[in-house]
């Protein structure tokens, strides 16, 4: 028999099953704890509908899913560095008026939503990408809250219609953040990385970067550099783990890329990884400063 994609475990414990059946089942590593009290089979965690019977199965009635749940049933995950590799909180708002749920694993907030805001997902009521998107730069830290609107814009949602949207919900609590957080959005930018570096940059009051720039040799690309300056010739890339960290061929490839870069089009590249961006130290900021000719005054570096 196949075995079920998502076991509650409240229900599995309600049918005699004992505490040591269930940690031997988790340590198996065939199924994955969710939400404190569900378990998913491993190979169906990315699966859009046994996500959200994940959901189902511990949502409060009258509840929708909201910020990181939403985003998870949406496909798109922008938590925190090492969050991504756990399923996300359950995250939900309830009507006003309605007793806020709490217990451990779930996080439960009031909140008035319109039909507007709402959709079904797998039978899961959740914040709609917009919503979600707005929530998401209103109270997340801004980091995170560039990379979920970096992502919902480029796969989801337009952008003007995230503007029109914060315009809406004028005088909203955190909207002003939110606003913010839209200006500085691009999304061209192809991961959470890029996101943060070039948050970084900009709140050091280094000038905005162009994202994506092509590099083309005789009308055919060659290359495609994250972020840069093209009248300084400077680019800066974001050299996530999986790709670029994970074996000395990977950074070997990368150093040939950018001595040719440097060689064949005279572009400096910049390769930064996650303590660069997400560190105390602000060497990156000096240092492109430096490079581009930037004479004005760099900015503390803010703790994210």
């Amino acid at each position: 028999m196949t075995p079920a994609p998502v076991l509650d475990m409240r229900r599995l414990r309600a049918d005699g099953v004992t505490w040591a059946q269930v940690q031997r089942l988790i340590a198996s590593g065939a199924y994955v704890p969710v939400f404190r009290s569900v378990l998913v089979r491993r190979a169906l965690l990315d699966d859009p509908e046994v996500r959200a019977a994940a959901v189902r199965a511990v949502l409060p009635p009258g509840g929708a899913v909201c910020r990181d749940t939403a985003a998870w049933l949406h496909g798109i995950d922008v938590r925190a560095p090492g969050l991504h590799l756990r399923p996300p909180r359950l995250q939900c708002v309830v009507p006003p008026g309605t007793a806020r749920v709490r217990r451990p694993g779930l996080q439960c907030w009031l909140a008035a939503l319109t039909d507007e805001d709402v959709r079904d997902i797998g039978g899961v009521p959740a914040t709609t990408p917009v919503r979600t998107a707005l929530d998401l730069a209103r109270y997340a830290p801004r980091y995170l809250g560039l990379a979920a609107v970096d992502a919902y814009t480029r796969q989801l949602v337009e952008l003007g219609h995230l503007v029109r949207r914060a315009r809406e919900l004028s005088g909203a609590r955190n909207i002003a953040r939110a606003r913010l957080v839209l200006e500085l959005c691009d999304p061209a930018a192809e991961s959470a990385g890029e996101s943060w570096l070039r948050l970084r940059l900009f709140e050091a009051g280094l000038p905005r970067p162009e994202a994506q720039i092509s590099i083309r040799d005789g009308g055919r690309e060659v290359y495609r550099l994250d972020m840069g300056y093209r009248e300084a010739r400077v680019a800066v890339e974001y050299d996530g783990e999986a790709h670029h960290h994970m074996t000395a061929a990977q950074q070997t490839v990368d150093e040939h890329r950018r001595a040719d870069l440097h060689r064949r089009f005279g572009w400096h590249v910049i390769g930064v990884h996650r303590g660069d961006v997400l560190g105390r130290r602000n060497d990156l900021e000096r240092t492109v400063a430096g490079l581009i000719g930037h004479t004005g005054v760099l900015l503390a570096r803010q703790e994210w």
